[in-house]
């Protein structure tokens, strides 16, 4: 498989009650727009009921997004912890997730069969048409809320004509620096990538990790020196860089340690472009997929 030196910034949750809201949102935009980043903003369709093109200030936000050369995706349904798979365990393992652990413990057999493929296709149809109404353009990729996936959801994917997915990952230590753990990071390489390939009709644009989750300052050298590695790593493997952060989260931590990192990530990207490789684009993650051979 060919690929190059390319990153994509992709931010999750938009339209989340709880974890966005529609001035953080015009802050990250306002933030790409100062580092000269273009940004793939993964959207919730519904929101406790609530459809987001009925959404009136975030259609407008989301369609300014589009005009300045930003991508909308599409972030499952309802952001339900189970709607189309089972995330992975550093995700169930973060705090917040009591319940949800606590629900797939009692319900499993109940959960897997919610997970047909026609099941899973009726909730992508359902949440494609909401986000493309409300941007008023084609939405071409997903990502599952919360990591979740099952094999039945890449085949989902697929048999809608989804040109790419993003919910697998290549970077466990964002997540265990997260859940107070030894921050030891992975290896990443070109070997890791091929393996979350789907097959031809579906490409699977693995994130590294979350960097910045309510990001404090007793864990920002760590996050930044990660974020470092993975670049390096991707950039290495000669495979896209591309991060997940989200909306609220990113503004919410210490001072202003999350938008701080990725200045500091963003920089290292640029000072790496300079060098002999050549400058490493930002593309949104369509862009990306079409560009992988």
């Amino acid at each position: 498989m060919q690929t190059s030196h390319w990153f994509g910034f992709t931010v999750d949750d938009v339209a989340l009650d709880g974890y966005a809201t529609e001035t953080h949102l015009s802050r990250v935009l306002e933030f790409c727009a100062e580092q000269q980043v273009r940004a793939t903003f993964f959207a919730v369709p519904l929101c406790d009921g609530k459809r987001l093109d009925q959404r009136r200030q975030y259609v407008a936000i989301l369609r300014e997004a589009v005009a300045a050369g930003h991508e909308v995706a599409q972030h499952g349904l309802a952001h339900d912890r189970f709607e189309v798979g089972i995330p992975p365990e550093m995700v169930l393992a973060l705090p917040h997730e009591g319940p949800a652990r606590n629900y797939l413990a009692e319900c499993r057999e109940q959960i897997d069969a919610s997970h047909s493929v026609a099941l899973i296709r009726e909730k992508l149809r359902t949440g494609r048409r909401i986000i493309e109404d409300a941007i008023a353009g084609p939405v071409h990729g997903f990502r599952a809320p919360a990591l979740q996936s099952c094999e039945n959801m890449f085949i989902a994917l697929a048999e809608e004509q989804y040109a790419y997915d993003s919910s697998t990952y290549l970077q466990k230590a964002g997540w265990d620096l997260i859940n107070g753990l030894p921050c030891i990071p992975h290896a990443i390489n070109q070997e890791r990538f091929a393996q979350a390939q789907k097959g031809p009709a579906l490409r699977e644009l693995p994130l590294t990790a979350e960097y910045t989750w309510y990001l404090g300052k007793d864990k920002f050298a760590a996050a930044c020196q990660l974020a470092v590695h993975d670049f390096d790593a991707c950039m290495k493997a000669k495979i896209p860089f591309v991060n997940v952060c989200h909306v609220s989260p990113l503004l919410e931590g210490e001072g202003d340690c999350g938008l701080e990192l990725y200045r500091r990530l963003f920089q290292h990207i640029r000072e790496f472009g300079a060098g002999p490789q050549g400058a490493v684009p930002s593309l949104t993650l369509s862009e990306i997929a079409s560009k992988i051979s």
